[in-house]
């Protein structure tokens, strides 16, 4: 370290890095540039405005192993707020940025940029960029410098201009910073307060600085009153930029200690379902609903979007749309495309649909300065029950990561004294109720199934032969006829069958079967004809028909019975054709078990079409059923 008197005040001045070429005094806020071992005095940095952050020059923490200090900071005014970016060393000697936006952190290091650099005019949000690997354009701002304090690598001052473009790769994040010529590039990732081990942080003023970070004047914004209505107003979590006012819907800048209207009055909007300010448990956090949004796409549909907030954590949105919920936060990187659908975490999410959406109302308290009539356009992908969602403005391209969640689970989650409405229709990403109960129904459907099949073939199997006879059914036009001998049927579960192999070739044997009761002369016919031909055509034998076959008499009773077995053959034959008859009894109907199948078909089949049905409802919402009207 290398310390030096101020040449304004006379204050020591130290340099902790041998990197740095500028310092603000602390005593009398004068920029001092190295020169050589002395130190120029080249004016008064401008006074930073207060801002929500608890990070202060001194701030510890440890990135990937390497602890690290924080030794200057940069700030910076854009569309939506401030953001710091704080200049840290290692204890390598490295130096680096903790970039700190809305609640989030980002760590990054200067490197060369690897092709020649693009114009800042030439680079649009939503689109890629090839510089070595390649980037997705996520944000693109035109910042202004409000001051520095600390050390710093580089001179700053009041208007300092800082045109930046964000750039993401899946989980790697960069920055393209054109403040200087040529433009620098500061490559890291995203990472929040925990991750880092942050410590030695600014002790809030009170306790309600625990919540929103605030110090100095701008605490008064803690409780004010409307500048529209005076009514009494009070900001009660996060880095908030604006305030929605539920009285007279005044929408209020509240990211500078003197508030001030940036949307007089809004159309009237239905009261939030969850109250502002109610909590609710998740992942064993406690989060404070803070914000609520509605918002409208261009074909009419509206939805609500409920802004979370906890201390450590930072921020998760609560959305609800005709009573389903969604539980989003940020994702972590960008979400790879693959074809027309997009994968995250190893999870693939089917194109759903694309609309534009704009801010119809706006209440309570928000870390980004927003407005009714601020539009984006957006897309969704699912993969029940969760969704990704892209909002794309002229500026900036966000993803979310949602979750599907009940109204019961919602009201249990915020312990609300009334049960919210029930969800009407089907939810985008709403897990299908009917898939389970299709599944079960069509395992319960394999189990019946392959038991009646068991017990089919056991009776099949079981079957007793009580009779067997054999004749030859003789060429020419006579009927041979065979009578045999008496046997008795003790049972005829399943009915008799009879069964028949011939040597039948090259024509047809007609068979008919009397049955008769001896003792009542009750009697019982079926008939079977077989055929079988074979012969060889350009030099491949072919075959045609069959020599054996059965019939099945149902109904007969237990008995003494004989068989009569008529034989003719048809005028073509040529021989003789012997056959063998067998009569069985307990034999079980095939019949009978396919009609069982069938019956057993009808719930697996119903829980389908009810799961089709489902599906059908889902995605008539979504862009393919306009691809499939066309």
């Amino acid at each position: 370290m290398k310390t030096a008197n101020c040449p304004s005040c006379g204050a020591p001045v130290t340099f902790k890095s041998g990197a740095s070429l500028v310092a603000v005094c602390e005593y009398c806020t004068a920029t001092l540039i190295k020169r050589g071992t002395e130190l120029e005095n080249i004016g008064k940095m401008a006074e930073l405005q207060d801002d929500p952050t608890l990070v202060q020059i001194g701030t510890e923490g440890s990135y990937k192993g390497m602890h690290f200090g924080v030794i200057g900071r940069i700030q910076l005014e854009y569309g939506e707020g401030l953001w710091n970016e704080w200049y840290l060393m290692f204890d390598d000697m490295r130096t680096g940025w903790l970039g700190e936006a809305q609640g989030e952190f980002y760590i990054t290091f200067e490197k060369p940029y690897p092709t020649t650099i693009p114009s800042f005019d030439s680079l649009v949000a939503g689109e890629k960029l090839d510089a070595g690997q390649v980037w997705d354009i996520t944000n693109i701002e035109y910042a202004k410098c409000i001051g520095g304090q600390g050390e710093l690598p580089f001179t700053v001052g009041p208007g300092y201009e800082a045109p930046v473009v964000d750039l993401q790769s899946g989980t790697t994040f960069a920055t393209l910073d054109y403040s200087d010529e040529p433009a620098r590039f500061y490559v890291g990732e995203r990472t929040n307060a925990k991750d880092i081990k942050l410590t030695h942080l600014r002790e809030p003023d009170d306790p309600a600085d625990m919540l929103t970070g605030r110090k100095g004047p701008t605490s008064k914004a803690d409780a004010f009153n409307c500048p529209q209505c005076a009514a009494p107003l009070s900001v009660s979590g996060g880095k908030i930029q604006t305030i929605g006012c539920a009285s007279c819907g005044a929408v209020l800048d509240t990211s500078k200690p003197q508030v001030a209207i940036i949307q007089k009055a809004q159309e009237a909007a239905a009261k939030p379902l969850i109250p502002l300010g109610s909590k609710g448990r998740i992942d064993n956090a406690e989060w404070t609903v803070i914000g609520y949004l509605r918002k409208q796409s261009t074909d009419g549909f509206t939805w609500g979007e409920y802004l979370l907030f906890h201390p450590s954590q930072g921020y998760l949105w609560l959305i609800e749309s005709d009573g389903h919920w969604t539980l989003a936060k940020n994702t972590k990187s960008t979400p790879k495309q693959a074809g027309v659908n997009y994968l995250y975490d190893k999870v693939s999410h089917e194109a759903f649909a694309t609309y534009d959406s704009s801010v119809t109302f706006v209440v309570g308290e928000f870390n980004w300065k927003v407005r009714a009539g601020d539009t984006a356009a957006v897309a969704d992908f699912i993969a029940p029950p969760g969704i990704l969602s892209r909002e794309k403005t002229k500026k900036e391209v966000s993803w979310t990561l949602g979750e599907y969640r009940t109204p019961a689970q919602i009201t249990e989650t915020f312990a609300l004294k009334q049960p919210l409405p029930p969800a009407t229709g089907v939810a985008p990403h709403q897990v299908n109720p009917h898939i389970e109960n299709s599944k079960k129904m069509w395992r319960w459907f394999m189990v019946f199934s392959l038991l009646t099949l068991c017990i089919q073939m056991f009776y099949t199997f079981r079957s007793n032969t009580v009779a067997k006879q054999d004749l030859v059914i003789k060429q020419g036009p006579a009927v041979t006829s065979v009578l045999s001998a008496p046997f008795t049927i003790k049972e005829s579960k399943g009915g008799v069958r009879i069964e028949v192999d011939t040597d039948v070739q090259n024509t047809a044997a007609g068979l008919t079967y009397t049955l008769v009761d001896k003792k009542s002369g009750q009697a019982f016919r079926a008939s079977k004809e077989l055929e079988f031909y074979s012969g060889f055509d350009e030099g491949e034998e072919w075959k045609e028909g069959e020599r054996s076959g059965a019939v099945v008499l149902q109904g007969v009773p237990p008995g003494e019975y004989q068989l009569n077995i008529e034989g003719e053959l048809a005028g073509s034959a040529k021989s003789n054709v012997g056959a063998k008859v067998r009569v069985q009894t307990g034999h079980a109907s095939w019949l009978n078990w396919v009609l069982l199948q069938l019956v057993l078909l009808i719930l697996p089949i119903m829980g389908s079409w009810r799961k089709s049905a489902f599906e059908t409802e889902r995605w008539a919402q979504s862009d393919k059923a306009d691809d499939d009207d066309e």
